[in-house]
């Protein structure tokens, strides 16, 4: 795929970037440029869209501001151009350094903890003086105000950009005005040989909120990390008809009509048109079909075939540029990829900032009103901070979403974007989308042994089935106790293989496969999949497509459990337009389409939709649907979705839609528990009820209410830890 035309959008890589409000500033920034139609920026993928208005500008110059704007606001920027695709997943490792450190969340913490200690002292009292007193906050706050200016410095970038540059309040900017004004007030005091500070509990804070922030970003993180695909990882080069005589070639080196062969059992690596009078290829990673399909000489190969015969190739579409690219490209451009509940969080977000320093200037006038001197006013508005600060709703959400992880993980499902549970919760959501082949239609595999007396095989077998979730093993299912495996390496479109515990080695994989491991083999077809233990062929897996009558039980339990009005479209590429009708009598509500290509899948899902796909062909439609499921394994890395099923099991999809209704019910209660304790906390705050030690007990008391109301996340009905 190449960048769109100029006149639909342009698209940008973001450097810089430390949390999503800086996301939010910088859209806010480059709306405000005149001829911009609509601006969309992904935090994750750091992807900014930019639709302009032709008709208003010339786009070389609109591009010429956008690039300004972002620069001066304090952020990389770089245009994409044709291909970008190719290196974006070295870009997206590179910016994982531009975040918050371990070091500097440790640092903090430490100081806190040192100036809390000591402070701790000097509220209990005692027979202590007050030179004792001084002394004590004199060092309390030597540990405490480092603390608070290592932390702040962070939110105080994030905040005041979006203050000066699109003109919002953030939590950021209000945390920022906190750590100052804590900073500020304890100077003051010391410096008139008081004993008051609030350089302890100021510390707390910070680090309290540094570390939820970190904990964010690095979930963040490690979901971007694989954000593309690699189809080859084992393999870097291949053979190219190069100065006439082959020789191997990167494969970043191969170019348009270059001559290549694939040997068997191989994952092709580009687009091109066969140059062999024959072959066989097998698109399980495509579209889950796993059994050979025959070509001959002209026909077209796309990227994600396995070869089951070596052939040679005229490469039409080399890397950045093959039809899987262009999915990958679709599906990081995606808007779906945002939820409208981000932007909902973003008003909840700054209308609480713009009532958390209401509040705390109310506090301060209504002092300064009973007669309270600058000084102690200025101290009641610091301490109305204190208060709110971790009140607000807006700190509820970021452990929310880690316990929201935590709970799925523990069920297999791998969340990758916490708003979906949002989405999923939400009564609009009345489509459902399935891919058949892979995901409604199952494998079933059975074991062969060579001698039938043989018993030992099985147990290993069954070890290595519960934990990987190769093509070769799928839907292999095996009674008995399991053998403890010690390691599994798997090889994609070839094999595996595993130790176990007892020094035992296993190999399951192609014949050609363990012909690479040293063995003889012969009289096996080229897609069998052969079991060999210590250095001897055992037996082979025998696989056999069926649909599976799981799928439609488990179809009959969705349709019970979403609103009456919902409705199932089955959406398939396989060319028997009755392929799916044994689905379709479930229930009048469910629906057939057939022969449909990955563009016309697409164009069929509606925007308040789920889809549950598996195969490399789902992607543009995961990318569109409003909530998507991918299941199993087969697809390495790149994963558009907002669920990954770590098995094959779709009763998992039934758990998350009851997770989703759970999460949105928590929210909404932690959400009235926060709001209900900041009344109480800024009438007694009003009536001068807090001194320094009950604004830290009052902060503490506040993030135990969080964690208890959200901890409730971490536990899944039915599922067992």
């Amino acid at each position: 795929m190449t960048t769109a035309a100029p006149q639909q959008q342009l698209i940008y890589f973001i450097s810089g970037m430390w949390c999503s409000t800086c996301a939010k500033n910088i859209c806010e920034s480059i709306s405000q440029i005149e001829g911009i139609a609509s601006v969309d920026l992904n935090y994750a993928s750091k992807l900014l869209v930019v639709k302009p208005d032709s008709l208003k500008k010339e786009i070389a110059h609109l591009d010429q501001s956008i690039q300004a704007k972002v620069h001066r606001i304090g952020f990389g920027i770089k245009k994409q151009s044709d291909g970008w695709i190719l290196n974006f997943h070295e870009k997206l490792q590179k910016e994982a350094h531009q975040k918050i450190s371990w070091t500097q969340v440790s640092l903090v913490w430490f100081f806190a903890m040192w100036s809390s200690m000591l402070a701790f002292a000097s509220y209990t009292g005692g027979d202590l003086t007050q030179n004792d007193l001084y002394t004590l906050a004199l060092i309390s706050s030597a540990f405490g105000l480092p603390a608070i200016l290592i932390g702040i410095i962070p939110y105080a970038r994030s905040g005041l950009r979006a203050l000066w540059f699109s003109q919002f309040l953030t939590l950021d900017f209000f945390i920022f005005i906190g750590g100052c004004s804590a900073m500020g007030i304890s100077v003051a005091s010391l410096m008139s040989y008081s004993s008051l500070t609030y350089a302890d509990s100021g510390s707390m804070i910070i680090a309290i909120l540094l570390l939820t922030k970190k904990i964010e970003n690095t979930i963040t993180t490690s979901l971007t990390a694989n954000i593309l695909y690699q189809l080859h990882p084992q393999k870097k080069e291949v053979e190219a008809f190069k100065k006439e005589h082959w020789k191997q070639v990167d494969l970043s080196q191969i170019k348009k009509d270059d001559l290549v062969r694939i040997p068997s059992q191989e994952t092709i690596p580009f687009d091109g048109i066969l140059e062999s009078s024959s072959t066989k290829v097998n698109n399980h990673l495509m579209n889950g079909e796993n059994f050979p399909v025959e070509l001959k000489k002209g026909d077209h190969i796309f990227a994600g075939a396995i070869a089951q015969e070596a052939l040679e190739l005229s490469v039409s579409s080399p890397l950045g540029e093959r039809k899987i690219d262009t999915w990958a490209e679709a599906a990081l451009l995606s808007k779906n990829h945002k939820s409208k509940y981000t932007k909902f969080f973003s008003r909840i977000e700054s209308s609480l900032v713009i009532i958390a320093f209401g509040g705390a200037f109310f506090i301060a006038s209504f002092q300064y009103l009973r007669g309270f001197n600058i000084s102690s006013t200025i101290e009641s508005f610091f301490v109305g901070i204190l208060i709110f600060c971790p009140c607000l709703f807006a700190s509820i959400i970021p452990l929310a979403k880690q316990m929201a992880h935590l709970a799925l993980s523990q069920a297999g499902l791998l969340l990758q974007r916490e708003d979906a549970l949002l989405d999923l919760s939400s009564p609009t959501i009345t489509h459902f989308y399935f891919d058949k082949t892979g995901t409604l239609e199952a494998v079933e595999s059975t074991f062969i042994s060579q001698d039938i007396h043989d018993k030992t095989t099985t147990p290993y077998l069954k070890s290595i089935a519960e934990k990987s979730k190769h093509v070769t093993l799928r839907g292999l299912n095996l009674s008995g106790e399991s053998q403890p495996i010690q390691e599994i390496h798997e090889i994609p479109g070839k094999g595996l293989t595993a130790k176990a515990n007892d020094g035992t080695n296993l190999i399951v994989g192609t014949p050609r496969f363990l012909e690479e491991k040293n063995f003889k083999v012969t009289g096996f077809e080229p897609t069998s999949s052969l079991v060999a233990i210590n250095q001897k062929i055992v037996g082979q897996i025998m696989r056999t497509s069926l649909y599976n009558s799981k799928s439609q039980q488990f179809l009959k339990k969705l349709l019970k459990l979403v609103a009456p009005t919902s409705k199932i479209d089955i959406l398939s590429g396989d060319p028997n337009i009755d392929a799916g009708g044994f689905l379709t009598q479930v229930d009048p509500r469910i629906s057939y389409q057939g022969q449909l290509s990955p563009q016309e899948k697409a164009h069929r899902i509606k925007d308040n939709s789920v889809f549950v796909g598996d195969g490399l062909n789902d992607t543009l439609a995961l990318s569109k649907a409003r909530v998507s499921f991918r299941m199993g394994h087969r697809i390495q890395g790149f994963a558009p979705v907002d669920f990954h099923l770590q098995t094959p099991n779709l009763d998992l999809i039934l758990i998350a839609i009851q997770y989703a209704k759970k999460y949105r019910r928590v929210l909404i209660q932690t959400g009235y528990a926060a709001l209900t304790y900041n009344i109480l906390t800024l009438s007694l705050a009003a009536l001068g009820k807090f001194s320094p030690l009950g604004a830290v007990l009052s902060m503490l008391a506040s993030f135990s209410l969080m964690l208890l109301s959200v901890f409730r996340l971490y536990k899944i009905e039915g599922v067992k830890k």
